[in-house]
């Protein structure tokens, strides 16, 4: 009997068009690509994991066909709103960065600057829970980076490459 309810859970799954989340289809030359970020740069984990999700194999310099170049890249803590006794109430933590992406020295892909930006309360009394918040929204804002950065780039086209300068 359980195993005929399964098996209508699978078809009723299947019949509603449920499917897993399938990898962007993204530019060929971004087969092998070097991401030209520091490698204790927070977001480097998250975005060189969405980058090999995708099918993207990262490399050294010299045998990358494409290179990601991070630019700006920066997170910061703005007060949101203050109390009536004069003490910050919420935080909200703003993060931008921009981004090209280089075949040879030719940009194919002029910056793009994106913006995330995440709100939370802040409480004195509950001091060490707030920092876990906020260590646990920063983690979540390279994540949430990097799965832009992966759309941005499914998105948008490269520009041809000049063959003259080949």
């Amino acid at each position: 009997m359980i195993r005929i309810f399964v098996f209508a859970g699978f078809i009723l799954m299947a019949a509603c068009g449920y499917q897993l989340k399938q990898p962007y289809e993204l530019h060929p030359a971004l087969g092998k690509t070097h991401l030209a970020l520091s490698l204790t740069s927070p977001l480097y984990q998250p975005l060189a994991t969405a980058l090999t999700n995708q099918g993207i194999v990262l490399v050294k310099p010299e045998a990358a066909e494409a290179v990601l170049v991070i630019g700006q890249n920066h997170l910061v803590k703005e007060i949101q709103s203050i109390g009536v006794n004069n003490r910050v109430q919420e935080y909200r933590l703003v993060y931008q960065l921009d981004f090209r992406v280089l075949l040879g020295d030719d940009v194919v892909m002029d910056s793009n600057t994106l913006q995330l930006s995440k709100d939370y309360a802040f409480d004195i009394g509950q001091i060490t829970g707030a920092q876990t918040e906020e260590r646990l929204l920063r983690e979540q804002l390279y994540e949430d980076m990097a799965q832009m950065i992966i759309r941005t780039l499914a998105n948008q086209k490269l520009k041809p490459v000049d063959s003259k300068s080949m």
